[in-house]
C-alpha cells in the first residue's frame, strides 16, 4: 500500500512553473484518495534515476512497480568503463555522462547512507596480439583513459598482457534500486502494483487517473524496459537482446578490479563474483538457458587458470532500442504521458544524465535533444 506520508502536489501547466508546488486539492471524484504531480511506472534504473531527478525538484512523485527481481535492471552488472569494444573506442559522451553520474550516485548515498558506486580500475586482457596492436595504436588518442596492466594476477590467463582502466566504476545496481525503494516508501512514494495501461490509466485533460490503485497526477512517465507494451508509444523499436550471467565462487581470488576477456568478471564479495554476459536476440524472455551457461563457463575457463564453482544463472533483456541510444520525451498527442527507455547495457551510465535532461524537460525548462526524443518514431 502507498506510505501514508503524502506531501501536496503540484500544479502542471506545460512551462517553468508546473515544478511549483501548490495547496492540496481535494479529488473531484471519489475512489481517488492521494494526488501525485508524476507517477513514474517501473523501478528500474530508468525509473528509479529519473524518481530522484524529480523529487530534488520538489515534486511529488508515486513509483509504481511489480515488485518482481527478474528485469534487466534486477541482474545488470552496473560496469561503467570508458572504452569498450574490440576496437577500444572511447565509451559515447564519456566527458559528459560520467562526472553526471558520479556525481548523482555520490548525492543519492548521501541522501540513504548506503555504499553505492565503487570507483576503481578495471583491467582488460587482450585476447590477441592483433588486440595488443590495435591498443599500441590507440593508446596516445585514448590518454589518460587507459594505461599499461602491470599487475596482472598469476591466475588469469594473460599471454599477450593487458590494459587498464583508471577511471572506470561499478554501480551496485541490487543496493541501488533496494535504497531507492526504501527512501521513495517512507516518503509515501512507492505502490507495488502489475499497472495493466489499457486498463488502469485514465486520461484526463489535466493528467491522469488510475482509479484502482486510487491515484492521479499531473503526468505519467513509462519506465518499464523492454516486452512491455502499451496503448501509446508501441511506435518504440526495438532491438532487444537477452543477457545471462553467472554468480560464482573463484576460491583464493582477492581481485578487486572487473576484469575483462571474452567475458567480464566483477567482484560481489569475498570469493563472489559475477561473470557474463552473453548476447541473443531470439527467445526473448528471462529464462536462464543451458546453453548461455556453457558459453560463459567456457570462456571462463579460458580467462582463469584456477577453479570456480557456478552459484548462480539469471537472465533478462536488456532494453535497446533500435536507434541504439535512449529514448526520452512526451507523446506527441498526449502531453501528460512521458517515456524513458532505451539504455540497454550502459543504464548505470546514461541513466543519471538523461533522467536529469527528461526531468528537466517535464518541468518545461528544456527540449530533449531532437535525436533521442521519443517523438521521432511518431513521424510520418
Amino acid at each position: 500500500m502507498v506510505g501514508q506520508a503524502f506531501l501536496p502536489a503540484s500544479n502542471q501547466t506545460g512551462d517553468r512553473q508546473e515544478c511549483l508546488p501548490h495547496q492540496q486539492r481535494r479529488p473531484e471524484r471519489t475512489g481517488i484518495n492521494h494526488i501525485f504531480d508524476h507517477i513514474v511506472v517501473g523501478q528500474g534504473i530508468a525509473g528509479t534515476t529519473l524518481a530522484w531527478c524529480l523529487r530534488r525538484r520538489g515534486l511529488r512523485v508515486l513509483v509504481v512497480d511489480r515488485n518482481r527481481r527478474d528485469g534487466a535492471s534486477h541482474v545488470a552488472a552496473g560496469l561503467v568503463t570508458p572504452v569498450t569494444g574490440k576496437r577500444l573506442a572511447k565509451s559515447w559522451r564519456w566527458g559528459e555522462l560520467f562526472p553526471a553520474a558520479r556525481d548523482f550516485y555520490r548525492s543519492v548515498e548521501r541522501d540513504t547512507g548506503t555504499s553505492l558506486f565503487h570507483e576503481r580500475p578495471s583491467l582488460r586482457l587482450f585476447a590477441s596480439e592483433a588486440e595488443r596492436s590495435e591498443y599500441l595504436r590507440r593508446r596516445e588518442m585514448l590518454g589518460e583513459l587507459v594505461r599499461d596492466a602491470t599487475n596482472i594476477p598469476g591466475c588469469f590467463a594473460a599471454p599477450f598482457g593487458g590494459l587498464e582502466m583508471p577511471h572506470a566504476a561499478r554501480l551496485d545496481v541490487p543496493a541501488y534500486l533496494d535504497a531507492s525503494r526504501e527512501q521513495f516508501r517512507a516518503a509515501g512514494g512507492f505502490l507495488a502494483a502489475d499497472l495493466d495501461p489499457t486498463r488502469d490509466v485514465e486520461l484526463r485533460a489535466d493528467g491522469v487517473r488510475l482509479p484502482r490503485l486510487g491515484v492521479e497526477a499531473r503526468g505519467l512517465v513509462f519506465c518499464r524496459g523492454f516486452s512491455v507494451s502499451d496503448p501509446w508509444f508501441g511506435r518504440v523499436r526495438f532491438n532487444a537482446a537477452k543477457g545471462e550471467i553467472l554468480t560464482v565462487r573463484i576460491p583464493g581470488l582477492r581481485e578487486e578490479r572487473v576484469v575483462h576477456r571474452g567475458v567480464w568478471l566483477a567482484p560481489v564479495g569475498r570469493e563472489l563474483y559475477r561473470c557474463g554476459a552473453t548476447y541473443a536476440w531470439d527467445d526473448l524472455n528471462n529464462t536462464p538457458t543451458a546453453a548461455g551457461r556453457a558459453e560463459i563457463v567456457s570462456r571462463l575457463r579460458e580467462l582463469l587458470r584456477v577453479p570456480f564453482e557456478v552459484l548462480d544463472h539469471s537472465a533478462a533483456v536488456r532494453p535497446v532500442v533500435d536507434a541504439g541510444y535512449p529514448v526520452l520525451g512526451r507523446h506527441p498527442d498526449r502531453p501528460q504521458l512521458a517515456y524513458f527507455n532505451g539504455l540497454g547495457s550502459k543504464g548505470s551510465l546514461l541513466a543519471p544524465f538523461f533522467a536529469e535532461q527528461l526531468a528537466a524537460h517535464l518541468c518545461g525548462e528544456r527540449d530533449v535533444e531532437p535525436a533521442l526524443d521519443v517523438r521521432r518514431f511518431f513521424a510520418p
